[in-house]
């Protein structure tokens, strides 16, 4: 079942921990009723968990038959790729007692759904088992020392990040012959998709920007580009989706990338009602197949309709886009200036 645009919105801001209804509402502009319709609509669909006035994300995953609401909220702060947290910092974000947030941690390593490791104040990751479906069991990859999979053409790899800067150098590539004033893209996503301090979805995991002008118009054409990058077993989540629209407040053209595991699932990459989402939410989608020896084929399978962000969202992204490189920066701000 698809879900209205209202609800759409107001999943994107929702996390595993709870958020206040009211300062939800308020953020999103909704009137009470078109609030309340859009919070029944994701209780009923299995995608929202509603404690008094406050609201947050249901959890994904496999958990214990009996699981406590600490051990629940705990286990939502663990990234689904299974990258470890520091258990400092999966604490600080964690608003619970440090008795209580014990006994969660003890109770979900009790169910085996989470790993232990080493680090300052431990390390803490969802465990293999709830990671892995018995397709991904199937496909499983060889892991070098690098932590990156090995060379085989259909092989998946372990970790979300494994895709990002393939798609990074194809999409260079492409928009390197192109024939634009400025463009460079980009990494964005937080490093090893640790917990995110502003929000599950603050940032897009790649980005892109680009400039277009010329001497016989008054303006230049801004577009940047956000893309969500998924495993082949996240593909026909609505969650991923609904990730990826969250980011047309910050892009004019989002869209979800996705991995392949087979060259014939690039003609059928998912669901039907994954395509029926992305048309609605006018989203691009692009599809990521191993050919083995680090190198990937990227396709676009549709191409994003243009958005309208907001000019602050815009501006923020630029700003922690170009944060770290100073001569992009003085590059893209030549390009603008007319």
């Amino acid at each position: 079942m698809a879900l209205s645009r209202a609800a759409a919105e107001l999943y994107t801001e929702i996390g595993p921990a709870p958020s206040n209804c009211g300062a939800l509402r308020k953020r999103l502009r909704m009137e009470d009723a078109q609030f309340d319709e859009a919070m029944a609509e994701l209780v009923l669909a299995g995608m929202a968990i509603v404690e008094g006035r406050r609201i947050r994300r249901a959890p994904s995953g496999r958990t214990p038959p009996k699981a406590s609401r600490d051990a629940l909220v705990v286990f939502d702060q663990l990234p689904p790729d299974g990258t470890p947290v520091g258990g400092l910092r999966l604490r600080s974000a964690v608003r619970i007692t440090n008795d209580r947030y014990r006994l969660a941690l003890d109770e979900l390593k009790t169910a085996g759904l989470v790993r232990l490791g080493r680090g300052r104040g431990g390390t803490i990751a969802r465990a293999d088992d709830v990671l892995q479906t018995p397709d991904d069991e199937a496909l499983e990859t060889h892991v070098d020392d690098a932590g990156f999979a090995a060379a085989g053409p259909g092989q998946l790899v372990r970790r979300e990040s494994e895709l990002y800067q393939p798609f990074v150098d194809w999409y260079q590539s492409e928009i390197d012959t192109a024939g634009l004033t400025f463009s460079h893209i980009r990494e964005t996503a937080s490093a090893r998709r640790r917990v995110r301090a502003s929000g599950q979805w603050s940032r897009p995991d790649v980005a892109a920007v680009e400039v277009w002008s010329s001497y016989l118009l008054p303006d230049v054409v801004l577009t940047i580009s956000s893309f969500e990058i998924k495993r082949s077993a996240e593909a026909n989540r609505l969650e991923s989706l609904y990730e990826a629209a969250a980011h047309g407040r910050w892009a004019h053209c989002p869209s979800l990338v996705v991995e392949t595991a087979s060259e014939e699932d690039e003609d059928n990459p998912v669901s039907d009602r994954v395509l029926e989402e992305l048309d609605r939410l006018k989203l691009g989608l692009y599809t990521m197949y191993n050919l083995g020896c680090g190198a990937f084929r990227v396709k676009q399978y549709i191409p994003p309709s243009r958005h309208a962000p907001d000019p602050g969202y815009l501006h923020d992204l630029l700003e922690y886009f170009f944060s770290d490189d100073k001569r992009q920066w003085e590059k893209y701000r030549l390009a603008i200036r007319r």
